[in-house]
């Protein structure tokens, strides 16, 4: 039976915010019926305090890290947060720890993640999840032994997938950072992936990712803990210097922390479909600085949202991401940042067929945000969300 949701503003990413808005769903299966005005309210019309939203698509997360939280909290910069992880040792992964961070975003709303995987611990609670995962095994090294190692961690990774039913078409082996693979290893990801669809890299995290490039110096060239002699000197920033590598239908390049208006010229001209994926409180708590959204917006980039791990944030809350970015950029109208949290992020990981807008025949999920400051038409330091569909 259809039943019709109402919300001060509806988003729909189809065209602007429809105020007074009404979303009707078949209640078997969430497909939007109709959407447009409330005119009249029937029996089945319920009314909330809020925006409603389409489904959260959290672009970049790292689940199988959910045991970390809280593990290292004062870390002077990207490098030194690395140095301190890799002190900690390998502890224990917790199951218990991803199924609740994985049930806590269902329930805020999240409807798919992109999702880093350097192991198969996170297959089980994928398996029985709600959301759509789409999985990225990360690779990292800069030795042809390493190279060797990473195949055979890579094939294991996939064939558990495989073994709890996860769709092998959503599975792929991709690289950690320009800083952490040699060209070798961008060679052997890129035969690891058949058909080429998408993939992710961490991006500009620190400014010492790009001098590591142009002449070897920085911090990263001189604290991190890894042989980096493979690494090229090629005299340009780290994303031009990897980009020929990057040859996929879809690009996510995460963080972008110190990513040039050059550098977006450069991935715009060079790569199919880049998208720009931010994480606010990741990159607010690893550099101090979120990067430069307007300019991406400016140059008609796709920006997407997402958390990062609870190993360098405190949450896995979108709303919370997107308020950040909101804070730090008050410029950034709110129909701008809702698009980065479900459309271009669904769009990024190949699914806004079905999800990221609220349209006729589609099954996007609904999510209600409340606290709204309507008359700024902003998120307030209250707001929160909530899954209705």
């Amino acid at each position: 039976m259809p039943h019709t949701l109402s919300a001060h503003y509806i988003f729909t990413n189809t065209g602007a915010p429809i105020k007074n808005g009404a979303v009707t769903i078949n209640d078997e299966d969430g497909t939007v019926l109709s959407v447009g005005t409330l005119d009249a309210e029937t029996p089945n019309t319920i009314f909330y305090n809020g925006i409603i939203v389409p489904g959260l698509v959290n672009a970049h997360c790292h689940l199988e890290l959910s045991h970390l939280r809280g593990r290292v909290t004062d870390a002077e910069s990207l490098v030194d947060f690395v140095c301190r992880m890799s002190r900690l040792g390998a502890m224990p992964y917790q199951e218990s720890a991803a199924k609740d961070a994985d049930e806590m975003m269902f329930r805020e709303g999240v409807v798919a993640v992109g999702d880093i995987s350097n192991t198969a611990n996170t297959a089980n609670v994928k398996q029985n999840s709600k959301i759509h995962y789409t999985n990225f095994v990360e690779l990292l090294g800069t030795t042809p032994q390493r190279c060797k190692a990473d195949i055979e961690q890579f094939n294991n990774v996939f064939n558990k997938y495989v073994q709890c039913g996860i769709n092998s078409k959503g599975i792929s082996a991709v690289a950690h950072a320009p800083y952490s693979v040699s060209p070798m290893l961008f060679k052997t990801i890129n035969s690891l992936n058949s058909n080429r669809k998408v993939t992710s890299i961490h991006n500009q995290e620190t400014k010492s990712e790009n001098t590591l490039y142009i002449n070897h110096s920085g911090e990263i060239a001189e604290r991190f803990p890894m042989d980096l002699s493979a690494i090229p000197v090629t005299g340009r920033s780290s994303l031009q210097s990897v980009a020929d590598y990057l040859d996929y239908e879809r690009v996510l390049l995460v963080h972008n922390i110190y990513t040039s208006r050059e550098d977006m010229d450069y991935a715009k001209a060079k790569l199919q479909n880049p998208f720009f994926v931010v994480c606010p409180k990741s990159n607010m708590m690893l550099e101090h600085r979120i990067g430069d959204v307007p300019a991406m917006i400016e140059k008609g980039l796709s920006v997407c949202l997402g958390t990062d791990s609870l190993s360098s944030n405190d949450s896995l809350n979108m709303v919370d991401e997107m308020r950040v970015l909101s804070d730090y950029y008050p410029e950034i109208a709110l129909t701008d940042i809702v698009r980065f949290a479900t459309l271009n992020g669904a769009k990024a990981l190949g699914i806004d067929n079905q999800l990221g807008a609220i349209s006729v025949g589609k099954k996007p999920g609904l999510v209600l945000i409340d606290n709204i400051d309507f008359e700024k038409m902003r998120l307030t330091s209250r707001s929160t969300s909530k899954r209705l569909v």
